[in-house]
């Protein structure tokens, strides 16, 4: 019989919506800032380094900035994960229609865009030092409303890779309890306007446990349904997280079905599973579906239980290696250097730049269309007599 590769019914495309239609518009070529960060579990030093990333992106002409997973919190346990989640995405989307109004947090937020898109260079050495005017007792409560806040500011789009978000009631499909406390993690697209133009929650997660490692991201988050396409100024993006990158029929439905162009992995890698796996699996998927890769990567120690392995990277097309911001085996493409022995040998925060050029995107795949012959190809399975 014909084998057929296929995901579960579940699964499905979302059409991008009419106004994210116009950043096809934009030029075939588009500079983009790939963020790399170590959050921890201070939520407003979390969104200060967000916010320098994004006065440096914003002095380099990038039209969009691409952050990691678990870019404005890194919670001690499971139960401080589950307890600092954002909203649910759905009910955020609602009330997205303006700008975040002013507090006296957003107004430090909007003076570190401006100082830093004045200052050269792009690593920070202050990466620990906590944000010394906030007011006794300020707080928020959602990661995702300061992430529209600082889009707005720096006048970026950003894809925020990954903040947990609160499970709906309506998700009943999400967990086997209706008792039970569950999260997403979930990929928000903001435009420059501050409004959430697309949204992915993360469909394969981190149960594993191998020799130094040993997780189960299903303890607290509940798995997504469905796969995500956008368009954006730098092209159709390809939404997915960190383990997604695994499971390569995933990024085939996203470019064959999906029309993806710009495939985001964004990451908080293990150290032992980024020096075994990392670039070898985004090459890969930079090569198979004939698309840039761009990983924006959590990197160091977190906290006393986590730590990360860093190299927020690009891909191209042909599998090239475009940009490397280094981590715990190197300094890779950055040069931003430190001498610390028990550390990755890279500065936090900071970004690469890079250009996503369609057409070099294009003419990688009218010679060699693979995609085509993907299409054309059949074959069955002989089994054993």
């Amino acid at each position: 019989a014909l084998a057929t590769r296929h995901l579960p019914a579940n699964f499905f495309i979302l059409p991008p919506t009419s106004s994210a239609m116009s950043a096809t518009t934009s030029p075939r070529i588009a500079r983009a800032a790939i963020a790399q960060l170590r959050s921890t579990r201070d939520k407003q030093s979390n969104l200060m380094n967000v916010a320098k990333c994004a006065g440096w992106a914003q002095r380099d002409g990038a039209q969009m900035m691409f952050l990691p997973e678990c870019l404005g919190f890194m919670g001690d346990s499971a139960e401080h994960t589950l307890n600092q989640a954002d909203p649910a995405i759905i009910e955020l989307k609602q009330h997205c229609e303006k700008p975040p109004p002013p507090t006296p947090f957003r107004r430090a937020l909007a003076d570190t865009i401006a100082t830093y898109s004045r200052m050269q260079g792009n690593g920070a050495d202050d990466v620990d030092e906590p944000y010394g005017g906030k007011a006794d007792g300020e707080s928020f409560t959602s990661i995702i409303e300061e992430l529209r806040f600082i889009a707005c500011e720096a006048k970026l789009w950003i894809s925020g890779g990954g903040v947990h978000t609160t499970v709906p009631p309506s998700d009943i499909f999400a967990s086997t309890s209706p008792f039970e406390r569950k999260i997403y993690n979930t990929h928000v697209i903001i435009d420059s306007d501050g409004q959430i133009k697309a949204y992915y929650h993360k469909v394969h997660l981190f149960d594993v446990s191998i020799p130094e490692i040993d997780l189960r991201e299903s303890n607290t988050t509940a798995p997504g349904k469905r796969l995500v396409v956008c368009d954006s100024p730098v092209g159709k993006l390809g939404l997915s997280i960190c383990y997604d990158m695994r499971f390569s029929e995933m990024y085939v439905d996203l470019v064959q079905r999906g029309g993806a162009e710009v495939l985001l992995m964004p990451s908080a890698f293990t150290v032992p599973t980024g020096k075994a796996h990392w670039h070898t699996l985004l090459r890969a998927r930079a090569i198979e579906s004939q698309c840039y890769v761009l990983a924006a990567a959590q990197v160091g120690q977190h906290n006393e239980k986590r730590q990360s392995y860093g190299h927020s990277v690009v891909y191209d097309p042909w599998g090239g290696l475009v940009a490397d911001a280094g981590g715990y085996d190197g300094a890779g493409l950055s040069g931003v250097i430190e001498s610390q022995m028990d550390a990755p040998s890279v500065r936090v925060p900071s970004i690469i730049m890079s250009e996503i050029d369609l057409d070099k995107l294009a003419s990688v795949r009218e010679r060699m269309p693979i995609q085509q012959h993907r299409d054309n190809s059949s074959f069955s399975y002989r089994g054993m007599d």
